[in-house]
C-alpha cells in the first residue's frame, strides 16, 4: 500500500483536446467517486474526501433526486447541489466528472422510454461545465470519454451511460447501451495506449445474483462487455458503479484469459442501505459496508509498472476496506483452490 500525495496533474478531454495544467513530476493520480446524493441533506463527506486531496472526482449517478418531467425543477434541484454549501467549496477545488443513473436522469428504473432524455441530458452537462464540449455533447446519451494524465501515467475514463438507450431488462436481446453506445465504446478502446481504463456505470456490472438493477437483467450485454476487454487486452481495466447505497469490491476472472477484472460499488454519500443484513455476491471480496461511504482510486506508475490501491471511506474518512493491485490475481487464485477443495462456491 501506499500514500500519495499528488501536487501537480494534468487533466485533458480527450475528445476536445482541452486541457488544464497544473504539472507533476510524479506519475501519481488519486481519483475519487461515489454516489446517491440527495441534494437537500447536509452533505458532511465533502470535508473528508476533501483530506484525501483527490485529483478528480467522478459521480457515479443520482447525483440528485429528481425523478420528474418538469425541467424547471430538475434545473433547480442541480443548482441546489451545484451551490450547495458543504459541496461547492470542494468542486471549486477539484476537477468534477460524472454520469446519470436514474434519479437523475428524471425516472426511477428508466430506460429509453422517458420523454425528457434529450432536456435531461443538458441540464447535467451544465451541471458537470459540459455544455462547451462539442464532441460529447454532439451525439445522443450522455456517455462520455475523458483522459487524465500525470507525468507517465495516463488514465481513459469512459463514462457509460445505461439509461437513454436502455431497453426493458429480461427481454429478448435487450441492451443496456444501446448500438450506437457500443460502438462508440469498441472504438475508444482500440485506443487503448493508456496505462489504466475506468469503466464507469450508474448500476454494478460484476454481481448477478441479487435482484436489484445491474448488468446480469441485460445478460448479453454483460458478457459482452467482459469480452471485448478481455479480447483486447486493454490495460489495466476498473469498473466503478453506484445505485446500492452500500459499498463493495468485487473481482471476477476474464471469461478467456483469466486475469482479474476489479470493481468498486460505493453508493450512499448522505444515505445508506442501513437495514443491509446479507446478499449473495459470488464476487466479493471482503464485506459489505452498509453505510455513507465514498470510494478512493490511489494510481501510480513507476518506470513502466502501474500499481493501485483501492479503498472504501467512511463518512468520517475512516478506511474499512482497501486492496491493492498486485493482490488481485492471488486472490483469485486462492479462491480457485478453495472452491476445487470444496470449501467455498
Amino acid at each position: 500500500m501506499f500514500i500519495i500525495l499528488l501536487t501537480v496533474s494534468l487533466f485533458t478531454n480527450c475528445s476536445t483536446g482541452k486541457s488544464s495544467s497544473t504539472a507533476s513530476p510524479k506519475s501519481e493520480l488519486t481519483i475519487a467517486f461515489g454516489s446517491c446524493n440527495r441534494q437537500l441533506e447536509t452533505q458532511p463527506i465533502w470535508k473528508s474526501v476533501s483530506k484525501n486531496k483527490p485529483d478528480l472526482w467522478i459521480w457515479l449517478g443520482d447525483i440528485v433526486y429528481s425523478d420528474t418531467e418538469d425541467m424547471g425543477k430538475m434545473k433547480q434541484d442541480y443548482d441546489t447541489q451545484k451551490h450547495h454549501p458543504d459541496y461547492a467549496p470542494f468542486a471549486q477545488e477539484t476537477k468534477i466528472l460524472g454520469i446519470w443513473d436514474d434519479h437523475d436522469y428524471g425516472i426511477n428504473n428508466g430506460g429509453k422510454e422517458y420523454p425528457k432524455k434529450d432536456s435531461s441530458k443538458l441540464l447535467l452537462f451544465d451541471f458537470l461545465d459540459l455544455l462547451q464540449d462539442s464532441i460529447n455533447m454532439a451525439h445522443d446519451g450522455a456517455y462520455q470519454s475523458h483522459t487524465v494524465s500525470s507525468g507517465n501515467l495516463k488514465i481513459k475514463i469512459l463514462l457509460l451511460d445505461t439509461r437513454y438507450f436502455r431497453d426493458t431488462p429480461h427481454t429478448t436481446r435487450a441492451s443496456i447501451l444501446g448500438q450506437k453506445q457500443w460502438q462508440w465504446l469498441v472504438g475508444e478502446l482500440r485506443e487503448n495506449d493508456a496505462d489504466v481504463h475506468i469503466l464507469a456505470s450508474g448500476v454494478q456490472i460484476l454481481p448477478e445474483e441479487h435482484e436489484f438493477e445491474k448488468w446480469a437483467n441485460f445478460g448479453t450485454d454483460r458478457t459482452r462487455l467482459l469480452q471485448i476487454l478481455d479480447i483486447m487486452e486493454v490495460n489495466n481495466p476498473i469498473l466503478l458503479s453506484g445505485d446500492r447505497h452500500l459499498a463493495e469490491v468485487s473481482l471476477a476472472p476474464f471469461p478467456q484469459s483469466g486475469r482479474p477484472i476489479v470493481e468498486i460499488t460505493s453508493s450512499g454519500l448522505t444515505h445508506a442501505y442501513t437495514d443491509f443484513t446479507s446478499e449473495a455476491n459470488q464476487y466479493r471480496i471482503g464485506q459489505v459496508y452498509a453505510d455513507k461511504n465514498f470510494g478512493l482510486l490511489k494510481i501510480n506508475k513507476q518506470a513502466n509498472t502501474v500499481n493501485y490501491t483501492i479503498e472504501i471511506r467512511t463518512e468520517s474518512n475512516k478506511k474499512v476496506a482497501s486492496v491493492d493491485s498486485d493482490e488481485l490475481s492471488l486472490i483469485l487464485k486462492q479462491r480457485g483452490a478453495k472452491s476445487k477443495s470444496g470449501t467455498s462456491k
